[in-house]
């Protein structure tokens, strides 16, 4: 069995759940989620919910399952790991470890973010196959596809703020992608699609409509409810071309932009004063400004 520890926000959640699904696969075996992160809220960080059961994952709960002893056990040995049989596997650092993906054994934990598709790249199709929506859109859903749907090239922009801007330990670890960013990005959105609509989504569009300016026709998509994020997550996906932020949230927002010709715009600089190799994170087919 592979025990995928799923934690933090819907963008982190899906990178945990794709390399899951990954070793499941090579290993022949079932995928497991531990759900305890989601027991309890935390100081440090922004208070999250489990958000991938909107989708169409194949999944067993370790939460109400016996093998949570067996996890527990693995805690007597040293390491916690007794290969090939348990073995847990701890993100080392935040580039890619390539043993990773080639891990075996019959119960794997895995305990990390692992923000990189190569650790999922090989099983690509399934994972794309499970990560379709399946779950009631909100109210504002239907109004905004159809938007896109009309658009000659609808682009999504995403601009985050919020825990960025807010959070003392993101705000210096994250921060906000400056105006420079954004201006560079859609310029060339224009230069290569003069007829494009952007879609506009942010944590803080009254902040977005007083501080920025699009040349180009656009729409601030502004969803309600309680999964306003899944939605807007797959607005972002329904859209032509991408423009997003330094966030796993819009992330996967392009990557599940399932068309082969797409123009995904990406920052050079992930995080403002991390020391980490970012350099498996976004992919290459993917344009970096």
């Amino acid at each position: 069995m592979i025990i995928s520890k799923i934690t933090s926000g819907l963008g982190n959640q899906l990178f945990q759940y794709a390399l899951g699904r990954h070793l499941a696969i090579q290993n022949n075996t079932r995928l497991w989620f531990d759900l305890r992160y989601y027991h309890q809220t935390y100081e440090t960080d922004t208070p999250r919910h489990f958000k991938l059961d909107r989708f169409s994952i194949d999944y067993d709960l370790l939460d109400f399952s016996p093998w949570l002893y067996v996890s527990k056990a693995t805690r007597l040995l040293p390491g916690r790991s007794l290969r090939p049989f348990f073995d847990t596997r701890r993100e080392k650092h935040f580039h890619l470890d390539p043993s990773v993906p080639q891990t075996k054994g019959t119960f794997v934990t895995l305990d990390g973010f692992w923000q990189s598709e190569s650790y999922f790249i090989d099983n690509e199709q399934t994972i794309r196959k499970e990560l379709t929506f399946n779950r009631v859109v909100g109210p504002d859903f239907d109004t905004y596809r159809q938007q896109i749907e009309q658009a000659h090239t609808p682009v999504s922009v995403h601009i985050r703020r919020g825990d960025y801007v807010n959070h003392p330990e993101f705000s210096k670890s994250f921060g906000t992608l400056g105006l420079d960013y954004y201006e560079m990005a859609i310029k060339r959105v224009a230069e290569q699609f003069p007829e494009s609509t952007l879609f506009v989504f942010s944590d803080d569009s009254d902040w977005v409509r007083q501080n920025m300016r699009f040349d180009l026709p656009h729409v601030f998509v502004t969803t309600t409810g309680i999964d306003a994020d899944v939605d807007d997550l797959q607005l972002m996906s329904l859209c032509h071309h991408q423009v997003i932020a330094n966030s796993s949230f819009s992330w996967w927002g392009a990557w599940l932009n399932p068309r082969s010709q797409k123009l995904v715009i990406a920052p050079k600089q992930w995080f403002l004063n991390k020391p980490w190799n970012t350099a498996n994170l976004v992919p290459e087919r993917w344009l970096k400004l």
